[in-house]
């Protein structure tokens, strides 16, 4: 007997599960608490090309996922949820439900090593971060950008700070790595910054993504100071 090929448009059961976790079962557009009265729409349809990954995906009500499917473009009457809208009152509604899930983090960029007093020699750098969370873990993912004022940059080659490979910050934790300058940029006096953008996946694998911060080295004291 021939296998039935799974259509990819469909959304898994676990995509499902994931988008009613984010949005604790409330719908992304008039902002209900649904319990088992939600459906998981695509915001572009199967019919045109729409695909089953969760950034097509939409919880609604049965009153809104009516409201939105019903719009009939030939025939328009209003104004049309478009899909930009729609990922953006849905992003409203993942982030209400799950902001509470991001354990706050300290983190820098740093030429102290984590013991003692000694410090890393340049090109060698540092990054430092804590888990200031008694309860809350997560993934942490760090794309770091090497920028000099000439407006050359460059992201960190190595997987753990080009935001490939997560840091696993469990409750409390102090993790601490470093990295080597690339050559180009060991140009003494030239001004020198690492761009830091740090993802963090909360235990349901929603991420939220920080805002971009800076640090900029001293050379004559082999220090960092915080870019904001």
């Amino acid at each position: 007997m021939a296998k039935v090929k799974k259509d990819t448009a469909d959304f898994s059961e676990e995509i499902k599960i994931k988008v009613l976790l984010w949005s604790y079962r409330h719908c992304c557009l008039c902002g209900k608490q649904c319990g088992t009265k939600i459906e998981v729409h695509h915001i572009v349809p199967k019919s045109k090309g729409g695909t089953g990954d969760p950034d097509n995906a939409i919880p609604l009500c049965f009153d809104c996922h009516a409201e939105v499917a019903a719009y009939q473009c030939e025939h328009p009457t209003g104004t049309k949820f478009s899909k930009k809208e729609l990922k953006a009152r849905r992003e409203q509604i993942y982030e209400e439900h799950t902001r509470h899930l991001v354990p706050p983090l300290d983190y820098k960029i740093t030429q102290q090593l984590p013991f003692g007093n000694k410090k890393r020699i340049f090109p060698d750098v540092g990054l430092t971060v804590v888990n200031l969370s008694d309860y809350l873990k997560a993934r942490v993912f760090f794309r770091l950008n090497v920028i000099l004022n000439n407006g050359k940059s460059e992201v960190i080659e190595d997987d753990y700070y080009n935001g490939t490979k997560p840091w696993h910050m469990n409750p409390r934790l102090i993790a601490s790595g470093h990295f080597d300058i690339p050559q180009w940029a060991r140009q003494r006096g030239e001004r020198l910054e690492i761009r830091t953008l740090c993802t963090i996946s909360d235990i349901h694998e929603r991420e939220h993504e920080l805002l971009p911060v800076g640090w900029v080295y001293m050379w004559d004291k082999n220090k960092w100071y915080f870019e904001p």
